[in-house]
C-alpha cells in the first residue's frame, strides 16, 4: 500500500502481484488509479507505506538502489532529450566513452537509423540549439524512438514503459509498441497503456 504525505487515503491499497523473469505485464486503470505511482514504486523512487517489494526474494529497500536501477530501462510519458549529440543521448555518456557501432545498431533496432543517416552529421548531430547553433529538433515520434534506442543501449533485463506513446495516434502507438517489444525481446516488460488495444502485446493484464 502507498499514500503520499498529507494525503488522507491510500493511492494504492493491498496491491499484490508477482512478475516472472521475461514476462510482459500491462497495467490498466482509469486516470488516478495509481498506475504511475506503482511504476515509480517499482523503480525505487518511492517506498511503500505498508508492505514491501521483493526482488528475487530480497526487499528492495535493502538493495543498493543505484545497482538495482541499472537493471531497469525506463521510458516515461514526459521525456527530455539532452542538448548533446544523438549518440550522446543514446549512450548517456561522453563521445569518448560511447560505443558508436553499438549506437548505430541501437538506432537501427529502434527504427530511427534511416532518419539519422540522412542527417549531415548523422549520429553526431546535436539535439537542440542550446549548445550547438546547428542543432536540430526531433519530432515527437523520433524522440520516442531515441528513448527506445537509449533503452536498448543500456541492455537492462527489465523494461518499464509509463505511457510513452500517449501523444501518438492509435496506429503509430501500435507500431511503436511492436518495435519496442521486438527490439527488447527476452526482457521483462511492465507497461502502462491508455488504450486496451495495446495490451494484446502483454502476457498478462
Amino acid at each position: 500500500s502507498f499514500r503520499y504525505e498529507d494525503c488522507e487515503e491510500d493511492i494504492l491499497k493491498d496491491v499484490s502481484f508477482t512478475v516472472k523473469p521475461g514476462e510482459r505485464i500491462a497495467l490498466v486503470g482509469h486516470n488516478g488509479a495509481g498506475k504511475t505511482t506503482l511504476v515509480k514504486l517499482l523503480c525505487g523512487f518511492y517506498h511503500p507505506t505498508d508492505g514491501e517489494i521483493l526482488i528475487g526474494g530480497y526487499p528492495l529497500k535493502e538493495l543498493n538502489l543505484n545497482e538495482y536501477q541499472e537493471l531497469l530501462a525506463t521510458i516515461f510519458q514526459d521525456v527530455n532529450t539532452l542538448p548533446v549529440s544523438i549518440a550522446g543521448n543514446v549512450s548517456g555518456r561522453t563521445e569518448a566513452e560511447t560505443d558508436l557501432e553499438k549506437v548505430r545498431n541501437c538506432l537501427m533496432r529502434a527504427g530511427l537509423w534511416k532518419d539519422v543517416e540522412a542527417m549531415e552529421k548523422k549520429e553526431f548531430t546535436s539535439i537542440s540549439q542550446a549548445l550547438d547553433p546547428e542543432g536540430i529538433q526531433l519530432s515527437g515520434g523520433m524522440v520516442q524512438k531515441l528513448m527506445l534506442a537509449r533503452c536498448i543501449y543500456k541492455d537492462a533485463p527489465i523494461l518499464v514503459l509509463d505511457e510513452p506513446t500517449a501523444a501518438l495516434d492509435p496506429i503509430a502507438e501500435y507500431e511503436m509498441y511492436r518495435t519496442m517489444l521486438d527490439a527488447c525481446a527476452g526482457c521483462g516488460v511492465i507497461f502502462i497503456s491508455h488504450r486496451l488495444s495495446t495490451t494484446r502485446h502483454a502476457d498478462r493484464i
